[in-house]
């Protein structure tokens, strides 16, 4: 063995110092750089309007131009006594393109007009929308009103317990 090793492994330079190592300084320039990096991008960010990463623990997917995106805070159960899971978002995209978005991202899915939902077509008098279906999870894409905002629910039930 080299004269350089000790008997547990470590070299002789890798010894611990006395001293402690004490962090670099920052001068006033790198704290001006830090400061100005981190504004621009707060600003560009905001200005940008990137919508914040979505909690979503449905499994299905969720349109990537949200504005804002709500979870329900409880499970509710359907008519069947399965629980289920709600996430609702809305997004400024036209109907059309988020419709069009959703039936590539579930092909599988079977198509349904919102008009011919009991669910949804007692609660809104000029809904416009389709609903897919997978399994025991829905999505649903619409718009409530003419000048509203494109809605979207994605609700996963469990199975019967």
């Amino acid at each position: 063995m080299s004269s350089r090793i000790w008997s547990i492994g470590r070299l002789e330079s890798d010894g611990i110092s006395s001293q402690p190592r004490v962090p670099v300084p920052l001068t006033r320039l790198k704290w001006g750089v830090a400061a100005l990096v981190y504004a621009l991008s707060v600003m560009t960010r905001a200005s940008l309007a990137i919508p914040a990463d979505v909690h979503n623990p449905t499994g299905l997917p969720v349109y990537p131009n949200v504005d804002n995106a709500r979870l329900e805070d409880r499970l509710r159960t359907d008519d069947f006594g399965r629980w289920c899971i709600h996430l609702s978002a809305r997004s400024a995209n036209s109907l059309a393109a988020v419709e069009d978005w959703y039936r590539q991202a579930l092909p599988g899915a079977s198509e349904t007009a919102l008009r011919n939902d009991g669910d949804y077509a007692r609660s809104y008098v000029e809904l416009d929308g389709i609903k897919l279906t997978m399994n025991l999870a829905f999505v649903a894409v619409y718009k409530a009103s003419k000048g509203a905002a494109t809605s979207i629910d994605i609700v996963r039930c469990g199975p019967l317990r």
